[in-house]
């Protein structure tokens, strides 16, 4: 399968001709890269904007957003807009309730991909009913002919994977694109 492993790409639904040729239409991005990658980014988004508080939507984008607000000294609020199976009758917080508090605020609403931008959307209309004064949005990646947010690291077609986005063993297994698999 090449550099990605087969639960990455399950679990981004990636086209069955990746698995056959994944690097042709494959960028990796590793732990290191995605923190020099989130360095830049925050150096943009602080020229232009200085939140008090960094929501990121999980899953991706509670990597990239605790990123970004220790970089911007910003606080950290990570959102699950989507309720996972093991979720239902459980007493687990709705987005709304993880969002209260926001009153007044400048808030930075964070994922790792934006293509249609409805996640994006969505927790930004969420942050502003929980009584936020501006919000903006940020991604590693965006793509070409998908929706725009406010700030985003790249462009690209390319199914992106990230460090999060394998399976690790607990048996001291590394990133694969850390050692250059």
């Amino acid at each position: 399968m090449g550099v990605a492993d087969g639960f990455a790409m399950r679990r981004l639904k990636a086209p069955a001709r990746l698995s056959r040729s994944p690097k042709q239409d494959m960028l990796e991005i590793g732990w290191a890269a995605f923190g020099e990658v989130a360095r830049q980014l925050a150096a943009r988004i602080a020229e232009r904007f200085r939140p008090d508080t960094v929501v990121g939507i999980a899953k991706g984008g509670v990597f990239a957003g605790g990123a970004l607000a220790a970089a911007l000294s910003a606080d950290f609020r990570p959102v699950r807009l989507e309720k996972r199976r093991r979720d239902s009758g459980s007493s687990s917080p709705d987005a709304a309730e993880q969002l209260s508090g926001l009153s007044g605020q400048r808030v930075l609403v964070v994922d790792d991909v934006c293509s249609t931008g409805s996640t994006l959307a969505k927790a930004r209309a969420l942050c502003r009913k929980a009584g936020a004064r501006e919000v903006r949005t940020a991604v590693l990646v965006k793509r070409p002919a998908g929706s725009q947010p406010d700030f985003y690291a790249l462009e690209t077609d390319q199914l992106v994977l990230f460090g999060w986005d394998y399976q690790l063993d607990g048996s001291g297994a590394v990133d694969p694109g850390e050692v250059g698999v």
